[in-house]
Order: structure tokens, then sequence, then C-alpha cells
């Protein structure tokens, strides 16, 4: 790149952040004057023109709209500075983009990814509570968007999620040890779809989708080509015949930890793009945040953190503000090697945050951000600095490498030495190319509730200070209550994670009522296995309740009371 491309580039950069801070000042300082100012016709007659019918439309109206126009334009004016500077460097940014997939890495650096996939998939098997499900009537069943045609034909019960949950287990424990490594990634793919989804067929849907996703990638990329039997059985059949040498690159270990990159990065860019569309900036500059992490509270039962940031506005909106750039700017970001250590950090703060104070941790995705470096060379590096003549090696594994060589005959001393030859890419690039784009699709749509593919949670909608859920009160023939409540499924379950049912419930009664019966009474039914003694109820009736959700102000619950089934048993 020419030195004048170079400033020009560099001044296109400027002026981006020059833009960014004038715009933003004039959007807290000034754009609700300007508004007002021109719903009263004080402003230029040209502004003045453009606000009509005024006698019958609230000012607050102009002012929401003119905030989410706003919003939409310094979007699009950071968009165009920064697709400038690209078409300016575009020689750099060509390189950029070619070494981000070309750029070759160890095989242990796809090996530490796989290793870390599989457990994250061994986080996400609650195995009491996944085969809990498979005792769950059928009819409360609600299909995600993508697995409605086959939820008819899926066999969900104790016995098949006992023998999926043992499966998945026994993949997973060969995925980690790197036996049959990418046949293990195949098999958990399969039995993850089963035992992870079968949890997201009764009204929730956790976003844990990225465990299918990266394990579709290893299943076709040699990602048991180190710190794996299959390397040491390999090698142990080449004995000295074949070596190759311990620094082996290729860009075959690097290719699937670049999709697996870019599908971070689309994770975090739809929330935040649906954000931006739903509430514009001040998503950042009001109290949405505040009101999202009481809405979250409530549901965890009226959990409180220890530190009350929902008491600190200009904290919790500086917070808000970094979330959008971070989910809007991770996917670009990613490309630039030493933006990657500050962008993982980042994103490392803003999950521990959530799992503090919104208990949403989401600890299967961040450690997937092994992805984003090359950790064997770093763990290389810090071995160095206390034994300059070593090697690094896992002892046992290095030991277990020598117990298989002279069992085989096999007399090669060094394990790393003996790694196989990097397979092919295309496979690797296809799957990651549909990935990509089914999840673009998905995320563009705005779909939250699918299965495999999925838009994460947006948070986009400022929820206010009221939310509504379902109680149930059960009477026995003599009046007295048995049971008042929301359903408690929480000594099974984590949170609220059959709390969709209440929801989904609400929406039904007026949309189906011949269907928001039968619900009910399935639901009931589960409520019977689980407490057999609430069997004397002979009257179910259901309220729609409305909560207030500021914790000052819980006491007041519930603030709204109707009763819409009296139901008899």
């Amino acid at each position: 790149m020419s030195i004048g491309v170079r400033r020009l580039a560099k001044v296109t950069l400027f002026t981006l952040f020059f833009y960014l801070l004038v715009a933003l000042t004039l959007y807290n300082c000034c754009l609700d004057r300007l508004v007002t100012a021109m719903y009263r016709g004080e402003s230029l007659p040209f502004f003045n023109h453009l606000i009509h019918n005024t006698d019958n439309t609230p000012l607050s109206y102009y002012i929401g709209h003119a905030r989410l126009l706003s919003s939409y334009l310094i979007f699009l004016g950071a968009a165009t500075h920064l697709f400038l500077a690209a078409v300016l460097a575009h020689d750099y940014t060509r390189r950029v983009v070619l070494d981000f997939f070309s750029t070759p890495t160890s095989p242990r650096n796809l090996a530490i990814f796989r290793i870390v996939v599989f457990l994250g998939v061994v986080s996400q098997i609650h195995a009491s509570e996944t085969i809990w499900f498979g005792s769950v009537p059928h009819a409360l069943q609600m299909a995600p968007l993508g697995v409605g045609w086959l939820l008819p034909h899926l066999p969900v019960s104790h016995a098949s999620m006992i023998s999926a949950v043992t499966f998945l287990y026994l993949v997973c424990a060969t995925g980690l040890l790197g036996f049959f490594a990418r046949t293990s990634a195949l098999l958990a793919l399969i039995g993850s779809f089963y035992v992870l989804g079968v949890p997201e067929f009764y009204g929730t849907v956790e976003h844990y989708h990225h465990l299918l996703w990266f394990l579709a990638i290893l299943a076709v990329s040699p990602c048991g080509d180190a710190l794996s039997i299959d390397a040491l059985r390999n090698s142990a059949k080449r004995g000295t015949n074949a070596p190759e040498s311990p620094q082996a690159e290729s860009a075959a270990y690097s290719l699937p930890l670049r999709f697996a990159c870019l599908l971070l990065g689309v994770i975090y860019f739809f929330p935040g793009f649906w954000k931006l569309r739903i509430s514009g900036l001040d998503w950042a500059f009001t109290d949405n945040l505040r009101y999202t992490m009481y809405a979250r509270w409530m549901d965890l039962d009226a959990f409180t953190p220890f530190f009350r940031l929902d008491l600190h506005p200009l904290l919790f909106r500086s917070i808000a503000l970094g979330t959008l750039f971070f989910e809007l700017s991770f996917f670009v970001l990613v490309f630039f090697p030493r933006l990657r250590l500050p962008l993982a950090l980042f994103g490392l703060g803003f999950h521990f945050g959530s799992g503090l104070f919104m208990r949403i941790p989401f600890f299967d995705l961040w450690i997937c951000y092994v992805a984003l470096f090359d950790v064997s060379g770093a763990l290389e590096h810090l071995r160095r600095g206390f034994s300059p003549a070593g090697n690094f090696d896992l002892p046992w594994f290095t030991g277990f490498a020598k117990t298989l060589q002279q069992g085989t005959g096999g007399n090669h001393p060094n394990v790393r030495a003996m790694l196989p030859r990097a397979g092919g890419r295309v496979p690797v690039v296809m799957v990651g190319i549909f990935l990509i784009a089914a999840n673009s699709y998905w995320g563009a749509l705005g779909i939250v509730r699918s299965w495999p593919f999925a838009c994460y949670p947006r948070f986009a909608w400022n929820p206010g200070s009221q939310v509504e859920s379902m109680e149930i009160s059960a009477l026995t023939p003599e009046g007295q209550v048995v049971f008042q409540g929301i359903p408690d499924f929480h000594r099974i379950l984590p949170y609220h994670a059959f709390g969709g049912q209440l929801f989904s419930l609400l929406s039904m009664r007026t949309q189906d009522p011949g269907e928001f019966v039968s619900r009910v009474k399935a639901l009931w039914a589960l409520e019977l296995q689980e407490d057999p003694h609430l069997a004397r109820a002979s009257t179910v009736r259901c309220y729609r309740i409305v909560l207030n959700t500021i914790p000052e102000e819980r006491y007041l619950n519930p603030v709204q009371r109707d009763l819409i089934l009296d139901l008899k048993m």
C-alpha cells in the first residue's frame, strides 16, 4: 500500500472518530430540542414543514421517530466511512482477508479448540434435567422453527433420553481424547441435536446452538492431528519412516478456526443489529438496560445482585453503548490479529457482567475464544521462559505415546514429529459457508426461537417496569387452596427453562382457546406427576397476572390479576 493511500485511509478513520463524536453529541444534546422547535413551528421553515398533523399527534411520537431515524443515519455514516477506508486501502484490505484465511497454524491450536468444544457440549448435558424432559407430556411440546416437521417423528421418552445422554457422554469422551476424532465429532453432532434439542422443544430455547455448528466444522477438519489418540496411532504405525516437523503448520488447521471466528461474529452481530433496528441508540442512552435487568431479575425469582448497577445510570448506559459497539464490530475486528486480544478481553468482560448481573454466563460460548489465538505458540513461548532447552509436551501424553509406540514397534522419540498430514480444505469451506449463510438468514429475520440455527437473544425492546405471567390456583371440593402460584419446576430445572410455556399460553388463550385448555390440562398433569398431593384438587383456575419488576416495588405484586380459566378436573 502506497504512502498516499495509507494516509487517505488514516484520514478516513480519523474522520470516522470525529464524525461519531460529533454525531453522538448532537444526538444526546440537540436532537430533542430541534424536534421540539420543529413541532412548535419555531425552527427554520424547511424543518418546520417536515412535521405535519401536530394537532392529532403528540410530540413524543416525533421525538421517538427522529431518534430512531438519526440512529440509522449515524450507523450508515459509520459504515460508509469504514467502506471508504477499505476501498482506499484495497490492497491492504485484500491482504488482511487473505491472511485471515490462509495463515497457517499449528495442529495443536485446532486440537485445543476440539477439546474446548467437547467440554462445552459436556457442560450443557444436564443429565437429570434432560432425562426429565422425557417424562413431559408430548402435548406440551412447542416446536421451535426448523424442527416442526421432525418433532412428530422424534421419539422422546424416559428410556430414549437415558440412552441418548449415555451415548453423547461416550462420544464426547472419545472426542476429548481424540479417538476417531472426526467420527466422534459427527456422532456428537447427531447426539447433541437430539439431547440438547429436546429441552428446546418445550417453550424455552436456550442458545447453545454454536456447539453444534462447531462440531460440524470439526467433523470435516483434521481436528485429530494433535493431542489425540489418533495422532499417536498414526505415528506409531509410521514409526520413523515418515516423520513430520514438530512445527508443521498448515492453513488446513487454521481454516476451521477462522470459520469459527466468523460464526462468533455472526452470533454477536445480529443481536446488536436488532437492538439498533428496534430501539436505535436509545437502547444505550435511556433506561432500557435497567428495565431489561429488572425483567430478568423477576424471571430469576426476584434475584437482586450484590452491586446495584441499575442505580448508576452513567455506568450502565456506558456499558450498554460498549455492548452495541462490541456486538456490531466483532465480525470486522476479528480479521485483525492485533485487535483479537482486546476484543476477547472485552468479550470476557461482557459475558462476566451478563453472568454477574443477569445470570447469563454463556460459559460454553466464551471458552471458544481459543479459536482467536495461537494458544499453542503462546504456551510454547511461556515454556521457553522456564525451560529454554526443553520441548512443550503434556507429560502424560508423551508417556502414553511412548507406551503406544513400544507396543506397536514404533521407536520414534518425539510425538510432535509424527503428525499426519492435513486433510482437504474444501469440506471445511463448504460447511463453514453454509453455517454462516444459514445463521445470517435466521439472524436477519430476528428468529430467536429456532433450532439448530437462530438469532441469539436480542434484548432489543425496552420491557418497561411491568411484565406478564400466569398463575395457577388449585382448590379442593371444600374450597381449600392446595396450590397457588406459578408452576414450580425449579427443583428440577435451572432458572425458568420451562417458563416459555407460560408466556406462550398467555398468547394462545385468545388465538386458540381449545389448545389453551388442553395445554393447561397437560401442564397440570405434569405438576401432579411431580407432586401427587395435588391430586386432591378438583378445580384449577388460571390467572393472568401483571408483575412490577422494580425491586423496591415488588411488594406490590401482583399489580393486576385477571381470571382467564376456571377448569373442573
